[in-house]
């Protein structure tokens, strides 16, 4: 019988040779790796040992010669010293059979020799020399668009890929070629493969199972995986195809996106309209409080006349500014409807209250419905909360609405149209929400084609064909059904069916509101930092009275006081800045007072970037949105404060 020896620079084979010969094997010696995997090529050799190097790193050699066609009848052994035996297992599970320690025991050694000889002779015999892959096979495996690879059924070393696999995954061939995906870290999570192979095992086989994967770049694809058994080179190996779904998700994406953006680019006429009315008399009821104020410093105390009550100029000056603000909480109110219409819908489902959606949609829709239609709402007692999604529920009560509105002609005529929402209980476990026009209608023949994409019936730049198709699928995801139904001249009705929230589904949570005085408490040390400066003065003028505040609008300048040990309660950080923004001056406090972390308090307008939503997500720190009133901010300020001090 013959052996090849491979050495490494560590392992002296020497001893192992001369035992060899005693057992009457004769042994050939390879250069290198790549000269062993050669030499394995062109010759059969029923047992290989091989030296463990330095860094005891052979599973590259191991998977390759283990996946040639005469590999699966070798004996492949391991040489190693004492030291080294940790970093057997994982070459063990690659393919090795067995391994040797030095300095030899020679008795035992030999019989383990004669153990992988007796191994390798019962395994089966190898392929013929001229054995190829059948030629049809191997040119569809090499022309096929779709990527495609074959690894072996243990271990999952790459055996062959075709060019669409080494384009989706940015690696050349040979690099490929008896690595497995987790060397080359091609799955997205390091859970995946885990998930892929429990699925593989169930079911024997993955038809076209979602995942995503990443190429050399760092580039994230969204594949589907479909994986099954074939025979390659006389053996079971795994035969996988990837195609590639990136683009596809994309140009949904790009869809979706623009369909909002159609939604609100109809809306936004109406937004403003809404904004402008309560802004006007904002700005009018300011600059006359503002002009009152300097009219009465200017004049001085205010003399009664004899006999007279004394002239009040400052109660209508509270007036004036009660009014303002009232105007301003209405604007807050629309931009909080749009924030909630624009929040990420991939967030997960949990229990919603329709009615609450609708409120807020209604909001934003009101512009478009006025002058078209009077507005009828019949909420239904006892209806439950709903499993769904916020925002996705938002995105579709807001087309149903602007398509009920736009069925409606725009003559003038709102007291003779209406539009009815109706929320009810349909049936135990389900929540019907329906949108009633008086409009046009739909004609019979075009019903079953309502929810098609890019079908519809308004004229162009008007619609994009995609709304009801995105909201009939949106619907689907959350487990619910959405119908239709029409009379042509009298007007349609969209019915929602969703189903009811589980007592074990969490609520999103409201925003709290402070309920409680914000006077008293302990007086404190404040540092106010954002790029805005009326905004810190606006922040030092409502604290003042109760707290001593230091601002600034620049977090950097503030780092070197830190660092020099200077107190304060209480941080109140804007996120988003230009040059130090709120996350590295969280982190840079982090490193030089960890103890203050904790009393930062960030001030924010919207996490617009996706490191900024993943920090808001990770990191502890109460928030205050903005806009916000003096009596939450004084809230908070408080029980921050109260609990440091």
């Amino acid at each position: 019988m013959r052996a090849l020896l491979v050495p490494s620079g560590s392992i002296d084979l020497s001893p192992v040779e001369l035992l060899l010969r005693q057992l009457g094997v004769t042994p050939t010696r390879a250069r290198d790796d790549e000269a062993a995997i050669t030499a394995f090529h062109l010759a059969h050799y029923p047992l290989v040992l091989m030296g463990m190097d330095e860094a005891g790193d052979r599973i590259v050699l191991v998977r390759a010669l283990r996946a040639s066609p005469r590999g699966m009848q070798a004996s492949l052994v391991l040489v190693a010293r004492p030291e080294q035996v940790e970093k057997l297992q994982p070459l063990l599970e690659a393919g090795a059979d067995d391994f040797l320690l030095l300095p030899l025991d020679e008795a035992s050694a030999a019989l383990r020799l004669r153990i992988a000889e007796r191994r390798s002779a019962e395994r089966p015999a190898p392929l013929p020399d001229d054995f190829e892959l059948d030629g049809l096979c191997a040119v569809l495996l090499r022309e096929s668009p779709v990527p495609t690879c074959i690894t072996t059924r243990e271990g999952g070393a790459f055996v062959e890929v075709n060019d669409a696999c080494t384009r989706l995954f940015g690696y050349g061939r040979e690099e490929m070629l008896w690595r497995t995906a987790n060397d080359l870290n091609l799955w997205e999570t390091p859970v995946e493969p885990d998930r892929l192979s429990a699925l593989f095992r169930e079911q024997g086989v993955l038809r076209g199972v979602e995942s995503r994967v990443r190429s050399k770049d760092g580039e994230l694809h969204h594949v589907l995986v479909y994986s099954g058994i074939a025979e390659y080179a006389g053996t079971p190996h795994v035969v996988t195809m990837f195609p590639d779904l990136t683009e596809r998700k994309q140009m949904q994406a790009r869809l979706l996106l623009s369909d909002r953006m159609a939604s609100v680019g109809t809306l936004a006429a109406g937004v403003a309209h809404e904004i402008n009315n309560p802004l006007a008399y904002v700005t009018a009821n300011l600059g006359y409080a503002h002009e009152e104020l300097v009219r009465l410093l200017e004049r001085g105390p205010v003399v009664p006349p004899e006999g007279g009550p004394a002239p009040s100029p400052l109660k209508a000056v509270c007036v004036a500014l009660g009014e303002a603000l009232d105007g301003a909480d209405r604007v807050q109110t629309i931009v909080g409807d749009l924030k909630t219409f624009s929040r990420d819908t991939q967030e997960p489902l949990r229990a919603v209250d329709v009615k609450k959606v609708l409120d807020r949609t209604l909001n934003l829709a009101s512009g478009e419905i006025r002058h078209r239609a009077k507005l009828v709402k019949e909420y239904g007692e006892d209806v439950p909360l709903v499993r769904g999604n916020d925002s996705r529920l938002g995105q579709v009560f807001l087309n149903l609405l602007v398509n009920a509105a736009q069925a409606i002609p725009s003559d003038g005529d709102a007291e003779h149209h209406e539009i009815r929402v109706r929320t009810r209980l349909a049936a135990p476990g389900k929540v019907a929400v329906e949108v009633s026009d008086t409009g046009a209608g739909i004609a019979p023949e075009l019903m079953g084609r309502i929810f098609d994409p890019f079908f519809t019936t308004k004229p162009p730049g008007v619609g994009t064909g995609l709304g009801l198709s995105i909201c009939h699928n949106l619907i689907h995801a959350m487990g619910g059904e959405m119908h239709v139904h029409s009379d042509l001249g009298r007007g349609t009705t969209f019915q929602v069916l969703l189903p009811a929230a589980t007592a074990a589904m969490e609520e999103a949570a409201p925003v709290p509101r402070p309920t409680v005085s914000s006077a008293g408490g302990p007086r404190g040390r404040v540092l106010v930092i954002d790029d805005e400066p009326m905004l810190c003065s606006a922040v030092e003028r409502i604290l003042r009275p109760h707290h001593d505040v230091v601002y600034t609008t620049l977090a950097a300048e503030v780092l070197p006081r830190l660092e020099a040990g200077e107190h304060f309660d209480l941080i109140l950080c804007d996120l988003m800045m230009p040059r130090m923004n709120g996350m590295d001056f969280h982190a840079a406090l982090q490193r030089l007072r960890p103890e203050l972390t904790g009393r930062v308090i960030f001030l924010t307008g919207g996490a617009f970037t996706a490191q900024a939503k993943t920090f808001l997500e990770r990191v502890p720190n109460r928030r205050v949105e903005k806009p916000f009133n003096a009596r939450a901010l004084l809230a908070v300020a408080r029980e921050v404060i109260s609990t440091t001090a």
